[in-house]
């Protein structure tokens, strides 16, 4: 009995020993195509696309694994280390490390530096607290009270709507006249793009497929007396759920799905983020075409309703332009954070006579986004 005994024991022990190792191989490879989802084309499967947005908590799971591997079975650590090191460059990504940034004092003193802010700014109400329309107006704009405080030299606006036709039981007259006090130059369109300047600016035609669909908005800014900066302020496709889908998606990621919720995650959830990372793909192109048909310095920022290193992104992003938060962010960004859908999807990218020295997302929630804001230096030509 002893001997049998021990044989089972040593057979449990290597099929053990076995189901870590395949668990931790298939944790990789999930891993690794997550880490590269965006670069599927959505338009042909959207699979790519849904990995994509998984990439986060997956790389959450390896570093937990990592750990747990390191103290009990360091040579399945090696398996964790090899995901890890074939997705630096998307990590880095969505995880930037750039300790040694210039302080926002010394940059807001730099006569050579200019602030850029974007933000979804929800028509200007009170996400924290959602109160009637009167008592917005009475209290103040939190959102408009922010942007002041910020004092940005540009800032681009989505859902700017109030900016385009007034709402007085949610923005007061006195709200508007302090922006058109610190902003001299000033534009909205009647889909709520807008932008608030203290630099001259010319606002150029950007004709789309679908005006309905996605926002794009270019202007030629003069920040210096040498440099123009071609700024596109840009709003693609939302994903479209309704406050049914929210609901049911709160309730799955508390643990708490509601009958069914598994079936309408998957018939109308998912259906509803493919037919939107579909759109974003097209949109995307339309975006990457106006950017190829400009020269010189160019910044885009908005709100992408898509992570970074989506195909959208990539898209857009090119060879050419820089992810500012990549490049001078540090740690991971949250700009949405309504419905638990805790993801970057406010973008901003830039080339030319610009180089992104500080980038931040501010916790301020008035709104359902934090707003991006980046500090760029002006570099002489």
């Amino acid at each position: 009995m002893k001997a049998t005994d021990t044989n089972t024991r040593s057979l449990w022990g290597l099929l053990c020993a076995a189901g870590g190792i395949i668990g931790n191989v298939l944790l990789a490879v999930v891993t690794i195509a997550a880490a590269y989802g965006g670069s599927i084309n959505p338009e042909t499967t959207a699979i790519g696309a849904l990995l994509a947005m998984l990439f986060p908590a997956l790389l959450i799971i390896t570093l937990i694994f990592c750990v747990i591997n390191a103290i009990w079975w360091r040579k399945r650590c090696i398996i964790n280390v090899v995901s890890l090191v074939v997705c630096a460059s998307p990590i880095w990504t969505l995880c930037p490390l750039n300790m040694f940034r210039a302080s926002e004092k010394a940059l807001s003193e730099s006569d050579d530096v200019i602030k850029v802010m974007t933000f979804n700014v929800l028509d200007f109400t009170d996400y924290t607290k959602q109160p009637t329309s009167g008592d917005t107006a009475k209290c103040g704009n939190p959102t408009i009270d922010f942007i002041l405080r910020q004092d940005a030299d540009i800032v681009l606006c989505q859902e700017a709507g109030a900016l385009y036709e007034p709402h007085p039981g949610i923005v007061a007259n006195s709200d508007i006249a302090s922006l058109y006090t610190k902003y001299a130059h000033i534009y909205a369109s009647r889909r709520g793009m807008a932008i608030l300047s203290k630099y001259p600016m010319e606002r150029i035609s950007v004709p789309v497929s679908d005006e309905n669909a996605f926002d794009l908005c270019r202007y030629d800014v003069k920040v210096s007396d040498s440099v123009v900066v071609h700024v596109f302020n840009v709003h693609l496709q939302s994903l479209g759920l309704t406050s049914g889908d929210k609901a049911v998606y709160r309730g799955i990621t508390q643990g708490d799905a509601p009958s069914g919720g598994m079936k309408e995650l998957r018939e109308g959830l998912l259906r509803k983020l493919s037919r939107a990372f579909k759109a974003r793909a097209q949109q995307a192109r339309e975006v990457r075409t106006a950017l190829d048909a400009v020269d010189g310095t160019v910044l885009l920022a908005g709100d992408f309703n898509d992570i970074p290193g989506s195909y959208a992104s990539r898209i857009i992003e090119g060879d050419d332009m820089t992810d500012a938060y990549s490049h001078a962010g540090l740690g991971p960004a949250i700009t949405y954070h309504a419905d638990r859908l805790y993801f970057r999807i406010d973008q901003m990218y830039y080339r030319g006579n610009l180089e992104a020295e500080r980038t931040v997302s501010p916790s301020f929630p008035s709104s359902d986004h934090y707003p991006l804001i980046c500090y760029f230096k002006i570099l002489t030509q």
